[in-house]
């Protein structure tokens, strides 16, 4: 705790490397292969084989980890992972959700209260999603469900997708927009990683907010929570104006709305503010502190250490009631936890 403050950080990492995963939860037929995901062949500097960030190997190095820079909670994404939609294989796919939340569920029991996973399902088939996602929460312990912004050829508001939203509301747990930082946003315009890095992740949640606006998925399920992860905040004013602005037009006939775009995302959306955003005060004001976040994106190597830190910084000028919810008590109430 902070003065009293429970820290909760919404977004950190697990390294699913091969070693510690999916050669040991795969079943034989795909535990052999000798690549797991396509990924782009940047070299990311990511420890042990580079210098940036950690690579922490067990769950009691995490924590320690956790303890020194003052964090109570971690809800943990993947890291290899994140580009589960781009694997094409339905059944390949549906293997490694269950590997992966299998091995989350191993992890995290080392210290339950502190260590809680966001659970994978095999989007390409919508059915057995909404059944992994039962499983993942109700067997596993998992406290939601991690959706990739990217699966070729759809939107994350697809109809097609439906059923998986639907089961997450059922389970009351939210849904997480996240990107892998490498997706289609580059088109090859970058000739390294940083620039690449730099720039999708924002773009990708922007398509995100849109789609599951304009596509109706908050007027389908009214009780669906989606947060939009890893992509900083400082875009989600300028586009609730934009969305906002255009649906006041003749063109806002055209989808099936009853209201405004920024009154689905005040009703069920919320968003994860990075630790040295300046600009935070000023979107807090605009659109509410109940709506923010904070992560740490460990154990990735976006922020340099000292996270809470920073962060106390930032939310120095504001209210008592903001800061204790931008630290811990909006993401817990969102994900349902007792932290």
């Amino acid at each position: 705790m902070r003065d009293g403050i429970v820290v909760v950080d919404a977004d950190g990492h697990v390294m699913d490397r091969p070693h510690r995963c999916y050669q040991k939860y795969l079943p034989k037929q795909y535990a052999g292969r000798g690549i797991f995901f396509p990924m782009p062949y940047w070299d990311r500097l990511q420890a042990p084989n580079g210098p940036l960030g950690r690579d922490p190997d067990t769950p009691a190095e995490m924590m320690a980890d956790m303890d020194r820079e003052g964090i109570d909670l971690a809800i943990l994404y993947p890291t290899t992972a994140l580009g589960i939609g781009q694997i094409r294989e339905p059944e390949y796919q549906a293997a490694l959700c269950r590997a992966y939340n299998d091995f989350m569920a191993d992890w995290c029991k080392a210290d339950p209260k502190r260590l809680k996973a966001v659970a994978l399902a095999p989007y390409l088939d919508p059915t057995e999603a909404a059944r992994e996602l039962d499983r993942a929460v109700s067997k596993l312990g998992a406290v939601g469900l991690m959706f990739p912004t990217f699966i070729p050829g759809r939107n994350v508001a697809d109809p097609f997708f439906w059923p998986i939203y639907e089961e997450a509301e059922r389970l009351g747990v939210p849904v997480a927009m996240h990107a892998t930082g490498s997706e289609t946003g580059d088109l090859y315009r970058f000739n390294n990683f940083l620039g690449v890095h730099t720039w999708t992740h924002a773009p990708e949640q922007m398509i995100s907010v849109i789609s599951c606006v304009y596509g109706g998925l908050f007027e389908k399920f009214q009780r669906l929570r989606i947060g939009f992860m890893e992509s900083g905040a400082g875009w989600v004013g300028h586009m609730l104006d934009r969305m906002d602005a255009a649906y006041a037009t003749a063109l806002g006939r055209s989808v099936p709305l009853k209201e405004t775009p920024s009154f689905y995302f005040q009703r069920q959306c919320w968003i994860s503010a990075d630790p040295d955003e300046k600009a935070l005060s000023y979107l807090i004001e605009h659109i509410g502190a109940d709506k923010f976040f904070w992560a740490t994106d460990y154990p990735h190597d976006d922020h340099t250490q000292g996270y809470i830190q920073a962060l106390e910084q930032l939310v120095a000028p504001l209210s008592e009631q903001a800061r204790r919810g931008i630290l811990g008590e909006n993401v817990s109430r969102v994900y349902g936890l007792d932290a």
